[in-house]
């Protein structure tokens, strides 16, 4: 299936310290895989987590992020690119005062589109101020990750 998404068009989901927007869904890809526009808040970025049967991929296109992969620490900046492989634990953190945005593929699109769908919150507005994590947004996080091949390492705390 071929398709044409401008800008500014997808659905968007605020998560914790994230606002993600689909550029390619599961739908539109057969499939295949997934594409966000994601834009991390200051000190924003994903608790340390697994995908056992997805391959994830980051390409910075503003600001910098801290970047873990498995016990390797990077620092990447605008025009780096970063290959997460199939159960390496990893995480991402904004360690900078101004956004960073960033595009992330999940290959294949697995269950990775439903779990943004079901742990952040959907919302109109693109620009909605960035959220830090709280405790319903923690719970909804490790229940979505369990019923779609997210592996939190380790567990954090409820």
């Amino acid at each position: 299936m071929s398709f044409f998404r401008g800008r500014d068009i997808g659905p968007t989901f605020i998560g914790p310290g994230l606002n993600i927007t689909f550029v390619a869904t599961a739908a539109e890809t057969d499939g295949d895989y997934i594409a966000l526009e994601t834009l991390v808040a200051a000190d924003g970025g994903p608790l340390l987590h697994t995908h056992h049967n997805q391959v994830e991929t980051f390409y910075i296109v503003e600001g910098q992020l801290e970047i873990v992969l498995g016990d390797q620490v990077h620092e990447a900046k605008a025009g780096d690119f970063v290959h997460v492989s199939k159960g390496t634990p990893h995480r991402f953190i904004n360690r900078s005062q101004p956004p960073a945005k960033m595009m992330a593929t999940f290959v294949p699109a697995g269950d990775m589109e439903q779990f943004f769908r079901e742990a952040f919150e959907q919302t109109a507005d693109r620009d909605a101020p960035l959220r830090p994590i709280n405790d319903a947004l923690r719970q909804r996080l490790l229940e979505a990750g369990e019923r779609h091949d997210i592996e939190f390492v380790p567990p954090p705390e409820a």
